[in-house]
């Protein structure tokens, strides 16, 4: 099953490489990573594609328009049926529905795919694949290349990070912002999930997440920054913001336009990502991090 974009052909994606295009027509970004690892951007977040000795799996899969399953058996060669959920948010699991199966927290079973306020009126299937819950220490195997589990999650409560120690990598959705992060549970309680992660540093050297890839010293400066709020340290002046979110709706030739990877204006919170008045703020490194509760 395809699904239908068609309502949405007036209006254009702005890609990253400076061009439009019709919001039903599919298009991919793609850079690869190593001989068996890809970057993939359609829309929504960065996804990812990765292949054992005889088939690939997704990890996320993106909104963007067109059979994602098809162009990533086109892109390695093998067959791609299952897709991993870093978590369930739609920007990173609108096209599951081209897999067979997807592997993800117990949170996530009833809110994958569920779409977002611009998607509305539109099926994503979200009943036609198989749900299959994975939780801390449960691993995929791909024949050759064996994936481990960690549930961290804080930006979504069903939010786990997926190692690739063959490849030395970790997918981790968006737990880890290059320049900002709002803490949604404490910070303790997230620190405590990390230390998983943290007996585990010298198994990947590079963070492959929703915003963007990153070296793993960013993983290095999350933990120190959380371990200087739980033990009291002094904040840095905070950064001049660099990218603030528009809540005007651009265009482009008369027609509406959603940047491929900035929320569409629809599905802004109303008073935008601010945070309120109640968060404190910590900086370190030039990252803000904003929280409730110790």
């Amino acid at each position: 099953m395809l699904v239908d974009f068609s309502s949405k052909n007036d209006i254009l994606i702005h890609h990253k490489d400076g061009s439009y295009t019709p919001m039903d027509q599919p298009y991919y970004e793609v850079t690869q990573i190593d001989d068996r690892t890809w970057q993939i951007m359609s829309s929504g977040d960065y996804h990812y594609l990765i292949v054992g000795d005889e088939f690939g799996i997704s990890i996320d899969t993106g909104y963007g328009a067109g059979n994602l399953r098809e162009f990533l058996e086109k892109l390695c060669g093998k067959p791609v049926p299952w897709v991993i959920n870093t978590h369930h948010h739609f920007d990173h699991s609108a096209n599951n529905c081209y897999f067979d199966k997807a592997f993800m927290g117990a949170e996530a079973v009833d809110l994958v795919s569920v779409p977002y306020e611009s998607f509305a009126g539109m099926d994503f299937y979200k009943d036609s694949y198989e749900k299959q819950i994975i939780g801390d220490g449960d691993t995929v195997s791909l024949k050759g290349r064996e994936l481990e589990i960690f549930r961290i999650g804080d930006h979504t409560e069903d939010g786990i990070a997926i190692l690739d120690k063959s490849h030395k990598l970790l997918f981790c959705g968006d737990e880890f912002m290059p320049e900002a992060k709002g803490f949604n549970g404490s910070v303790s309680s997230w620190r405590k999930k990390l230390e998983s992660l943290v007996q585990r540093r010298n198994d990947f050297d590079t963070l492959c997440g929703g915003p963007c890839i990153l070296p793993a010293d960013e993983f290095d400066a999350y933990v120190d920054a959380v371990d200087l709020i739980l033990a009291g340290g002094k904040s840095e002046s905070l950064p001049e913001k660099k990218h603030p979110v528009s809540m005007e709706q651009p265009n482009h030739d008369g027609h509406k336009v959603y940047d491929c990877q900035m929320p569409h204006i629809e599905d802004i919170p109303k008073g935008g990502f601010e945070g309120d008045a109640n968060e404190h703020t910590f900086v370190y490194g030039g990252r803000v991090f904003r929280y409730h509760e110790i």
